[in-house]
């Protein structure tokens, strides 16, 4: 019985150990292939409070390990897809890493499917504040949205996330909806366009529009609706995970300085195509 227990207890170790390791090595995976219709910049508004982002430079210039915390429903948590390493903050994370240096980037993914923003908002002390992040993308408004959410609601929702952050201390950026079909039907979607807006100018936090990434895409003719979003006219596609997620690295890093000792000029390239 004894060596029974014991071959027990090494299986679920060994099982236990290549599920870490798993997970280390999928961080430190390469990129995916970029899109060709994916760009390198993307339209972003609100203010960006530069001493917040001024403490991230110093810790890298310290190469202390910069932590990000990405946190909303679905398209963060990549519920939808079959190997959620494909969704957009793991493809952040490795983007990052590629522009200033293998393990200089973190990104714990806090999505949960089907959230809209209360039951994001009432995750904010566990999923958040207590990972000590340096920087919190929140991708919020989809479900609120798509479930014609009232916007005298979303609004006091969007003030009381903002608020929890602030106090925080970490700069934000705001991801808005995605360019789908249910969320284009709904008649809430350019009334939350118009909050998202409004918030960041009152705010220290920045705006930036997946929305307005997707639709330059589609009205270019880079890309058709189809190659950006799968057959149930709501979720992104792999490939547009992985632009979402190097397009939003990309403008993160035009914020910061490099690294010292990496190439610039091999590893960082945010200028429009």
């Amino acid at each position: 019985m004894g060596k029974l227990r014991d071959r027990g207890f090494l299986a679920g170790l060994s099982v236990a150990l290549f599920g870490v390791c798993a997970s280390v090595f999928a961080s430190d995976a390469p990129e995916s292939a970029r899109p060709a219709w994916c760009p390198s910049a993307a339209a972003e508004r609100g203010q960006t409070n530069d001493i917040q982002y001024r403490k991230i430079a110093e810790k890298l210039q310290q190469r202390q390990p910069i932590r990000l915390v990405a946190i909303g429903s679905s398209s963060t948590e990549g519920s939808d897809l079959a190997d959620r390493q494909q969704a957009y903050p793991v493809q952040m994370e490795r983007r990052l890493n590629a522009l200033f240096g293998a393990g200089t980037f973190v990104v714990m993914n806090k999505g949960r499917g089907g959230e809209a923003m209360p039951e994001t908002i009432a995750r904010f002390g566990s999923d958040v504040e207590q990972q000590h992040p340096d920087l919190v993308i929140w991708q919020l408004g989809v479900n609120d949205v798509v479930r014609q959410q009232d916007i005298a609601i979303s609004a006091r929702n969007v003030d009381a996330g903002l608020r929890k952050l602030d106090l925080i201390g970490a700069p934000v950026i705001l991801m808005d909806m995605q360019l789908a079909p249910k969320v284009l039907q709904s008649t809430a979607l350019q009334p939350m366009r118009a909050l998202l807006a409004d918030a960041v100018t009152r705010r220290d936090a920045m705006l930036w529009s997946r929305f307005d990434l997707m639709r330059g895409i589609v009205d270019k003719g880079d890309a058709s609706m189809a190659e950006l979003i799968k057959a149930d006219e709501l979720h992104m596609t792999v490939p547009m995970h992985a632009c979402t997620g190097m397009v939003l690295a990309e403008v993160i890093a035009a914020r910061l300085p490099l690294r010292a000792g990496h190439d610039v000029a091999v590893s960082r390239d945010v200028t429009s195509r």
